[in-house]
């Protein structure tokens, strides 16, 4: 029995929908008359599935939609669309919405049942597989040779597929020392998912960057959800490389995260990048690790300071290692070719504590 809220501004299709679900379909419901009061339900009471229609006053199905869909706690919230408009435009328009299905009125039962139980199942589905984006506003601090290495030592757990989600030619296969063959980018043409990943040695898959810089954010909000859906389903890790500007792709991820990594250096440029970019994932701070990021060898500021300064917690700070230079050069992460360094033993700390 899963929970399941619908909000419908007419009082006859909320009781038709309750006895569908509730005796047809033996589900908790619960029932809204407006967009308003139906949305704040939502982030309270936090559903399985909603289904919305579309046309009712003050606030339509779409906006509701979309701020689901804007609030980090219920962004992955599956929802159908019911309206009594069915044209083709009309299922774009849903789509585009961010809804994940679009129905139209007068519903049939066992269809609508049977969709109901797909999404829930989905859903659980896209639970087991769980999402980590590895993210910097600033450039060279570090996030490629974070990812690369955590989704290494995550591998040697359970499987892993490390994303690149660069548009402007990422550098995880050149770290892996994997020749690019394909990319996240020929997704939109229909290559299948099984068809983009590229296999390293150790087991780990990766989706890498298109080599050539995309002109625009290169997939559209569907086709990312499309994406990390089938992503979802063919792994228990995933670590993302994210791209250091916030496109409608990487904020998805980070929408559907379970733990945000945010790598920081420690000098001034990198401390105040660090500070704007916290602020900017304010709606995420349940699930962001701070990880300061030793790229030079030398003194450096105490920890205590850093955090007075940064305003937060740091998580672990990652050890300077002379070695990580040759690792990158010659395609041997630095997990592998040398596990027992300092470094490898905070990387595997920070694994711990992402995957509890």
């Amino acid at each position: 029995m899963a929970r399941i809220l619908v909000i419908d501004d007419s009082r006859d299709t909320l009781e038709m929908l309750r006895v569908i679900l509730h005796e047809r379909g033996h589900h908790d419901v619960t029932l809204s008359t407006n967009g308003k009061e139906g949305l704040e339900k939502a982030v309270s009471e936090h559903p399985d599935l909603a289904i919305i229609d579309v046309m009712m006053p003050e606030m339509t199905g779409y906006e509701v939609v979309g701020r689901i869909r804007a609030n980090a706690r219920i962004a992955d919230l599956p929802i159908i669309i019911l309206t009594a408009r069915g044209q083709p435009v009309d299922k774009i328009a849903a789509m585009e919405a961010g809804a994940d299905l679009h129905m139209s009125k007068p519903v049939d039962v066992e269809t609508l049942l049977e969709q109901v139980n797909v999404l829930l199942g989905a859903n659980k589905k896209q639970e087991g597989a769980a999402l980590f984006p590895i993210l910097s506003l600033r450039g060279g601090v570090g996030t490629t040779t974070l990812a690369v290495n955590l989704a290494l030592l995550m591998q040697q757990i359970k499987p892993t597929v490390l994303v690149d989600l660069s548009p402007n030619s990422g550098h995880c296969a050149a770290h892996l020392g994997l020749k690019v063959r394909t990319h996240w980018g020929q997704f939109k043409s229909g290559t299948t998912v099984a068809e983009l990943l590229q296999e390293h040695t150790s087991g780990l898959k990766l989706l890498p960057a298109p080599l050539v810089p995309v002109q625009d954010e290169g997939l559209s909000h569907q086709e990312s959800k499309a994406l990390l859906d089938k992503l979802r389903r063919t792994t228990q890790f995933i670590v993302v490389d994210m791209p250091p500007t916030l496109t409608q792709t990487a904020q998805l991820f980070l929408e559907e995260a379970q733990r945000i990594v945010l790598v920081s250096g420690d000098d001034l440029p990198s401390i105040q990048t660090t500070r704007q970019t916290a602020q900017l994932l304010k709606p995420y701070q349940d699930r962001l690790l701070l990880v300061l990021n030793t790229i030079t060898p030398g003194p450096h500021p105490p920890a205590e300071m850093l955090q007075r300064a940064l305003n937060m917690p740091i998580e672990v700070r990652l050890a300077h290692e002379a070695q990580q230079i040759k690792a990158i050069h010659t395609g041997n992460p630095l997990v592998l070719g040398i596990p027992t360094s300092a470094l490898t033993a905070n990387l595997q700390q920070l694994t711990r504590k992402l995957i509890a």
